[in-house]
């Protein structure tokens, strides 16, 4: 099953972007990526921007594994999901699916309205407008050691695991 997800972070975006998406092409071996966006909070008040970008993925788990993989990465990334308002929280990580598909086509998704641009140019069909955002990307072996540095954010990227890494892949 493909899945299209977004990334989004509001506490130490910059950081936590970058190291979510490493984290998913170690555990998935290939993701498409969108570019990287900072904009306003949607449905909270805050006085910090959010970094989103959207990502497609196949994996053999179901929706409800996956999330619960997310909910993990959510965690160990400082994320406080106790709290009953945390949906309208200040956060380091927030992963959702938005849609699953047999195929890797997510062209005609409904999404929130702030990320209508980057699924349009995920697909080719539109450019992006709001402010784009570099991020460092470390691809590593299994031994941490970094084999390959690049950057993402600015393009829409199709990211996979070096062929030397061995990744446990659901």
């Amino acid at each position: 099953m493909f899945y299209l997800c977004s990334i989004g972070s509001n506490l130490d975006p910059h950081q936590h972007v970058s190291q979510a998406v490493g984290e998913l092409l170690e555990r998935f071996g290939r993701l498409q990526l969108s570019s990287v966006i900072q904009t306003k909070p949607v449905g909270m008040h805050s006085r910090h921007d959010f970094l989103n970008c959207l990502f497609v993925t196949e994996s053999t788990l179901t929706p409800q594994q996956l999330k619960t993989v997310f909910i993990a990465m959510e965690l160990a990334h400082g994320r406080d999901r106790s709290d009953p308002n945390c949906k309208v929280l200040d956060r380091p990580l927030d992963i959702d699916i938005l849609a699953s598909n047999p195929t890797d086509d997510f062209a005609a998704t409904r999404v929130d309205a702030y990320l209508n641009e980057l699924l349009a140019e995920l697909y080719g069909q539109g450019e992006v407008h709001d402010r784009k955002v570099t991020l460092p990307l470390h691809t590593r072996l299994m031994a941490g050691k970094v084999i390959e540095e690049q950057q993402v954010g600015l393009t829409p990227l199709a990211l996979h695991q070096p062929a030397e890494a061995s990744v446990a892949r659901s």
